[in-house]
């Protein structure tokens, strides 16, 4: 007698959390502005679905009502925590990788955040005046190089609308951590992002409603030609839960141009 109710719940279940709606407790997410349902969809264009099927099948879904971004640092987020990502090598014993975010311990405003990327690299985040979460440095700590950017590298846009490309230009330096007061390297990259596009996407932490931010990459720095493409999927209350990117500017000078490093959540745990 009961089960015609229990069904018709489970399909409305099922379709605010494809939604957004029961995501970060309940509340519609903050990352949005307005009422996510009614956000425009946006299917993926051909290069871009072959470029995130490296991922693996399966991985991204369909495509999602997607909304001007309204709260940069919660799409992020910058919370503490931990990430831990299978890194996609095509070998069967796909490597784990810790990712760590966590406060600069000499920013007394809360607005300064260093993220550290498994054992190779730390990034040093900022939350703008305008909303926008800004890359400040980062330190490879393979190779003992700091990289700065100026002016600070922005990697989401507070209200950016789903569709919308912005450009972005910064000098770069690379710099020994041992003499920090020497450029072993230096340039000009020019950076454009663009809102893909909402979409559902399944990794073993669970399935997530994301936006997709694409990055191409395009300059010269030293010796070394920059042209590259990333795409990032932050769900929001979460973080990244799936990528294929290669951000690190040390990249280009000390390992393999041509690899990029396809990654999805496995789990997020608390500090």
């Amino acid at each position: 007698m009961t089960r015609e109710p229990i069904c018709r719940f489970d399909i409305l279940l099922l379709a605010m959390v494809l939604s957004g709606w029961l995501f970060a407790g309940g509340t519609p997410s903050k990352a949005y502005a307005g009422d996510i349902s009614l956000g425009t969809v946006l299917e993926l264009g051909e290069a871009d679905r072959n470029a995130v099927a490296i991922l693996g099948k399966g991985v991204v879904g369909r495509a999602l009502p997607a909304r001007p971004i309204a709260d940069a640092a919660h799409l992020m987020p910058l919370v503490p925590g931990r990430w831990i990502y299978r890194v996609l090598t095509g070998d069967p014993s796909d490597q784990a990788q810790e990712d760590v975010m966590a406060r600069s311990r000499h920013d007394k405003t809360g607005k300064s955040w260093r993220h550290v990327v498994g054992k190779q690299f730390i990034e040093y985040f900022r939350l703008g005046s305008s909303g926008n979460i800004e890359l400040v440095s980062e330190v490879d700590l393979e190779e003992d190089v700091i990289t700065q950017y100026a002016p600070t590298f922005s990697v989401i846009h507070e209200g950016m609308s789903p569709g919308e490309t912005r450009p972005l230009e910064t000098e770069i330096g690379v710099y020994g951590l041992h003499d920090p007061t020497y450029a072993k390297y230096s340039g000009r990259v020019k950076a454009t992002h663009t809102y893909v596009g909402a979409y559902e996407v399944v990794v073993p932490a669970g399935t997530y409603p994301t936006v997709l931010i694409k990055s191409t990459y395009k300059g010269k720095v030293g010796p070394a030609s920059v042209d590259d493409v990333g795409y990032v999927f932050y769900s929001p209350g979460v973080g990244i839960v799936a990528a294929v990117e290669r951000s690190h500017v040390s990249a280009f000078f000390f390992y393999d141009k041509t690899t990029r490093t396809p990654k999805v959540l496995l789990r997020r745990e608390a500090p």
